[in-house]
């Protein structure tokens, strides 16, 4: 994984308040006409397409039941076929793309 990518950041721009700005109790008590500071956060485009995805994905759920009931009922059966060539291929595809990170 790439940490140093310079292309995700993300910009804090917060403001702390300050103690006359916490004893105020609402803007119209207050004597000076300073606004409040507010928080603000900027997140990039990628990390906002991140936080999309993960979004996304923590709605689906950790496992497919009804491909475990197939699989199971299979192998119960004594139809279920381990086909070595596609593991391969997905073992060098997985293996591939680490490579590239």
């Amino acid at each position: 994984m790439k940490i140093n990518d310079q292309s995700a950041y993300i910009n804090f721009d917060a403001h702390a308040k300050r103690p006359q700005d916490v004893s105020s109790t609402s803007d119209t008590a207050r004597t000076d006409q300073t606004p409040l500071s507010t928080d603000k956060v900027v997140l990039s485009p990628k990390a906002r397409e991140l936080q999309d995805a993960r979004m996304e994905l923590g709605g689906l759920p950790d496992v497919d039941v009804r491909r475990v009931a197939r699989i199971r009922h299979q192998i119960e059966k004594g139809t279920y076929d381990i086909d070595g060539g596609k593991i391969a291929e997905r073992m060098l595809g997985e293996m591939h793309l680490n490579s590239r990170l």
